[in-house]
């Protein structure tokens, strides 16, 4: 054997010798001794390869960041990984990590968000819940994007934040969690709704509007198509809708709610008092429910124009069609709310 094909074999030894060693870098090298101590991560919406492998690398689950590129490149994992809150092993090998990260579940918590409620309470709850800064929350509810996302006539997110049971990834922010539940609102508007209150002469916003005066009126499924009813009756006639909830949300917006409801406060001029202003308010004063929204669509066909709660403890309303017999019925359960 001549002196060039022996340096030609040793050369060759030589770089499978390294090639061997860098594939094991890439795939099976550790931080340390794999143990049974877990790190906790969260990748992001949109957080990058190298982002992914800085926190890995950081939080000792692997060796290197920059092999765990290469290694999730050539095993075409790059896709697999899924944003979300995860807990993993530490001292893992590039593969091992990126197969934990393809399998593992991410970590959710579970909201449910009742119907009825004001945007504020709602941001409330979730901050609670998920962790999440409420001022940021706030200032969110009247972001364009989102209200790009909510559809014809939203200024605000109020209306939009639609009553469901959530399932968000733990350390999901601010903007997700309300995209989220403003996606679940524009998915539960099917086209033959906005058809039909195209023939009412609503829009998605004055729809939902109205629907929001139901779900504040009443909670009982029996109730809602004749609350409905006496709203569309009054728009008719070009009555005031004289609706309670809508002045207690004209003080919550002014700071002056403190739960107890005085004459004094109908006489307020506000675009949110229906007691002075006539037609619907200028925009939702709740969130609705389905239900709520499928009864300002489909009222019962009554000709009632009031309607008075029974102070009986179910939350039933008793429905009128004149002043007279409206005012009768009001001091009759007046008098069992004082007899009490």
């Amino acid at each position: 054997m001549n002196r060039i094909l022996r340096y030609a074999l040793i050369s060759v030894m030589f770089l499978c010798l390294a090639g061997i060693t860098s594939l094991y870098i890439i795939f099976d090298s550790r931080p340390g001794k794999m143990g049974e101590e877990l790190s906790h991560i969260v990748i992001r919406e949109g957080s990058s390869l190298s982002s992914i492998a800085q926190q890995l690398y950081e939080a000792d689950i692997i060796s290197s960041p920059e092999s765990f590129k290469v290694a999730a490149r050539l095993l075409n994992r790059t896709r697999a990984i899924y944003p979300g809150a995860y807990s993993i092993q530490k001292g893992l090998t590039n593969t091992e990590a990126i197969e934990a990260l393809a399998h593992a579940k991410a970590i959710e918590i579970t909201v449910t968000i009742p119907e009825g409620l004001r945007s504020d309470e709602i941001v409330g709850l979730l901050s609670r819940k998920l962790n999440l800064d409420s001022l940021k929350m706030n200032g969110l509810l009247t972001d364009s994007t989102l209200l790009l996302m909510a559809g014809d006539g939203f200024t605000h997110l109020e209306g939009t934040l639609f009553p469901e049971t959530y399932r968000f990834l733990e350390n999901s922010d601010e903007f997700m969690v309300l995209a989220k539940m403003v996606g679940q609102f524009k998915e539960s508007i099917r086209p033959r709704m906005l058809e039909d209150a195209k023939t009412m002469g609503f829009n998605l916003q004055r729809l939902i509007t109205f629907a929001s005066l139901v779900e504040k009126e009443t909670a009982r499924e029996d109730e809602r198509r004749l609350v409905s009813s006496v709203y569309h009756n009054r728009i008719k006639q070009d009555m005031l809708l004289g609706c309670d909830p809508t002045v207690i949300y004209m003080l919550v917006r002014r700071g002056e709610w403190n739960g107890n409801l005085q004459r004094k406060h109908f006489s307020i001029n506000d675009p949110y008092n229906s007691y002075l202003k006539r037609g619907l308010p200028p925009g939702p004063i709740a969130n609705p429910g389905l239900a709520s929204i499928q009864a300002a669509l489909n009222p019962e066909t009554t000709d009632y124009l009031y309607f008075v709660g029974k102070n009986d403890g179910t939350g039933a309303h008793d429905f009128s069609r004149t002043l007279r017999e409206h005012n009768n019925k009001v001091n009759r359960y007046q008098r069992r709310r004082s007899s009490r």
